[in-house]
């Protein structure tokens, strides 16, 4: 057995206090942002893809949005985003020593970019096990790129660090077509400055040392 040290976790107060605190304050910002309508209801069903059963239960506070949910009404509804905004700065959010650094936030937005492109539709199901990455399916008529634009420079860095990625990560990190993020790669390509290696399913790239 432990031995007991005498200490214990800090017990959380306020809206964090509990699950029926925390239900009831959603349901108090959201009639407060959509009103308790059967349009109220209708909206938020829209927002977070919840059923009628699930919406209304939020408004009455009998529970609160689970992880998903909350995650998509953060998103979609300014309140509860300014609601999440206000526990991270009140007085029980730890301080971080040293403000947030660029490496920091490129890992944050690397790591939102791989869960993108994870359960993007265009790179599930439908594809035939066809990957993304297959350097078949670029484009092979686009001229050779002389210099590199600042999506190719950051692709060129994440394969120097070993990560695995593709068309998809620069699409959803630098919000461009399918077809942009091929052309990119294909340019890399034509510049020898990157191959593709490895079976036509499984396969990644690496970059070319000169």
């Amino acid at each position: 057995m432990l031995q007991k040290k005498g200490r214990r976790l800090p017990a959380w107060k306020g809206v964090l206090g509990g699950r029926e605190i925390y239900a009831q304050t959603i349901a108090e910002l959201l009639r407060k942002e959509h009103g308790d309508s059967h349009r109220a209801i209708k909206q938020l069903m829209r927002q977070t893809d919840a059923s009628e059963r699930t919406v209304k239960h939020w408004l009455s506070g009998q529970h609160g949005p689970d992880t998903v949910y909350f995650l998509r009404l953060v998103v979609s509804s300014p309140v509860i985003r300014a609601f999440v905004l206000g526990l991270i700065e009140g007085p029980a959010s730890r301080r971080m020593p040293d403000p947030v650094d660029r490496y920091s936030l490129a890992t944050a937005k690397d790591a939102y970019a791989a869960g993108e492109a994870a359960f993007n539709p265009s790179s599930r199901g439908n594809r035939q096990n066809v990957p993304e990455d297959d350097p078949d399916r670029d484009p092979i008529n686009d001229p050779e790129t002389l210099e590199l634009n600042e999506r190719q420079h950051w692709f060129l860095t994440r394969v120097s660090e070993g990560g695995r990625c593709g068309a998809a990560e620069i699409m959803v990190t630098w919000k461009v077509s399918l077809k942009t993020a091929r052309r990119d790669i294909r340019g890399l390509q034509q510049a020898k400055l990157l191959e593709y290696v490895g079976s036509r399913r499984k396969g990644r790239y690496r970059r070319i040392q000169r």
